[in-house]
């Protein structure tokens, strides 16, 4: 059996939510030398809190061979003022602002749109993992990496950027949020499937055991641990 290869990324929208765990993730992955990817969170309507927050508070706690992306809330409401890619390209130059050059990305609630894949593109994203973060995907999606298409992000095409979807299977995705007990049964059934294993988890919630379980399990079956990208540099 191939030796497994996982990614563990952080959602990083603490500012909004009141709790912000940042110091437990980062102890509990520095315990065991793992690499995390963490994306800064941006939004429409409050675009520079959540990283300002990072920058003055954690980012000096973040070894720095963990990797910084970026992750989008798009507002799908009637108050819609920005354009998707436009709201993508502030999101990369808020980022650069604090000296960050993200090559990976996320949407929350795996909010991708065809259109958003030439836009990420363009600011020189890499990898995205937006598909599977959310309960619903379409039907026989891919759980392995690949090139997406410009017209359907969850069907392989021909874009330069990689898709690597976070782990799902009926719907329940791979994020430690709800305790290891939920997740080994993800864990299980995706890497009987693919030796890739992308993971996830927010920074507002309490999850240092569950990390810590997850990667003694992980670490029983031989797994090596990367970031998003370079993850893909080694596809």
């Amino acid at each position: 059996m191939p030796i497994p290869l996982v990614v563990i990324s952080v959602d990083s929208v603490c500012a909004a939510q009141g709790k912000c765990y940042v110091s437990e993730i980062v102890d509990t992955a520095e315990k065991y030398t793992i690499p995390l990817t963490w994306l800064l969170g941006v939004t429409e309507h409050d675009p520079m809190t959540n990283v300002k927050l990072y920058h003055n508070e954690y980012l000096h706690k973040i070894p720095a061979w963990h990797e910084l992306g970026l992750y989008i809330t798009f507002d799908n409401g009637a108050s819609n003022t920005v354009a998707r890619g436009d709201l993508i390209r502030i999101g990369k130059d808020i980022l650069k602002s604090y000296s960050i050059k993200p090559t990976a990305f996320r949407a929350a609630k795996g909010d991708i749109e065809a259109g958003d894949i030439a836009a990420l593109e363009d600011i020189g994203i890499m990898v995205d993992s937006s598909t599977g973060s959310a309960t619903g995907r379409p039907s026989g999606s891919t759980v392995a990496p690949y090139h997406p298409s410009y017209d359907h992000p969850h069907q392989q095409g021909s874009a330069k950027i990689w898709e690597l979807p976070v782990a799902n299977i009926d719907g329940a995705s791979g994020y430690l949020d709800g305790g290891f007990d939920k997740l080994k049964p993800i864990i299980d059934a995706t890497l009987k499937v693919t030796p890739v294993l992308n993971l996830a988890l927010h920074d507002c919630v309490d999850n240092a055991a569950t990390l810590s379980a997850t990667i003694e399990y992980l670490k029983g079956k031989n797994a090596r641990f990367v970031t998003m990208t370079q993850l893909i540099t080694e596809l």
